[in-house]
């Protein structure tokens, strides 16, 4: 006899009344295998190439794996448009993620066109809620750098972006367990974590290439992303990273303040600029302006370095305080 599949937590359940009808979160199950498969139907070729980065056409075997996403430890959602008190049903969003080996979860989300605005966001809160509620501290996601709505949707919930191998896509990592995202588990490089950009550093490729573990993170800048250390937070990327390297101008607003937040917050992780000003902080190392010279310093620093935190010990400290 086959093994029961693993019982699913599912604490994002939701519901609302919409005119005659009602809209309904719910988790994925075996019979929703044609509904996923008119949703996907429905797609232009746009769609399909942000969702697959081609023009997959998805075979009944791809729906059916997404309806058994619970017997390989994972979880999906559907959210469904039911009209006539159950009669008609329709598919109109789902939104999933598979366990990773680093204990994230890798996640996938759709929604029909006409349903676009509100419903990814509440069904990806939906997911989110009940990926914490199961332990599992990310969600991580390859999203097309030309993909502005799943881009805004992804920064609207906190992230920040993981090493990437190109500028065409961009690797987001969003906090389940915390509302700040935490460094994925596993990897034995040195953690660079790079604040106070939009899009990416001078550097952050080349340092990759000389073997440092990269995070991009808004810091203070982002406009919908709380920075736990401006408010009087560790943070639990600043304090499990080797280095950290602020970005933003001498002459920004917070920079000043982000600085004095990491001597405070973080003392034990080397702080760098990646431009000076006429009166940088004690303690605090200035970039030099030609790049191989970054890449040395940075690579020398970060591994001479050690996280300000036992691994895990910052995450869990922070999630704690949330």
């Amino acid at each position: 006899m086959a093994p029961e599949p693993p019982e699913v937590k599912v604490t994002g359940q939701r519901r609302i009344r919409l005119g005659d009808g009602e809209l309904q979160i719910r988790p994925i199950e075996n019979r929703d295998v044609p509904g996923l498969a008119a949703l996907y139907d429905g797609l232009d070729p746009d769609d399909r190439y942000r969702r697959f980065f081609s023009a997959y056409h998805p075979s009944s075997a791809f729906f059916e794996r997404l309806a058994t996403v619970a017997e390989r430890n994972g979880v999906g959602l559907v959210a469904v448009w039911v009209l006539g008190g159950g009669s008609t049903e329709e598919i109109v969003a789902d939104a999933e993620y598979e366990m990773l080996p680093n204990g994230d979860g890798e996640l996938a989300i759709t929604v029909a066109a006409s349903w676009r605005g509100w419903l990814g966001p509440w069904l990806l809160d939906a997911l989110l809620d009940t990926a914490g509620a199961r332990g599992v501290p990310n969600l991580e996601a390859d999203v097309l750098a030309t993909n502005g709505p799943m881009l805004a949707l992804a920064r609207a919930r906190g992230c920040v972006s993981l090493d990437r191998e190109d500028w065409s896509v961009v690797r987001v990592l969003i906090g389940a367990t915390g509302r700040t995202p935490t460094w994925p588990r596993g990897g034995r490089q040195p953690r660079l974590l790079i604040e106070g950009i939009g899009g990416g550093w001078r550097a952050d490729h080349a340092v990759r290439r000389a073997g440092l573990r990269v995070i991009a993170c808004p810091g203070p800048a982002a406009r919908r992303m709380r920075c736990p250390a401006m408010a009087g937070r560790p943070c639990p990327l600043a304090a499990d990273a080797n280095l950290i390297v602020v970005c933003l101008p001498p002459d920004a607003e917070k920079r000043d303040e982000l600085l004095a937040a990491h001597s405070i917050l973080h003392p034990g992780v080397t702080v760098c600029v990646d431009s000076g000003g006429p009166d940088p902080r004690p303690g605090v190392t200035v970039l030099p302006r030609n790049k191989p010279e970054v890449v040395g310093v940075v690579r020398a620093l970060a591994r001479r370095g050690s996280p300000g935190a036992s691994a895990g010990g910052a995450q869990d400290a922070h999630q704690r305080k949330e």
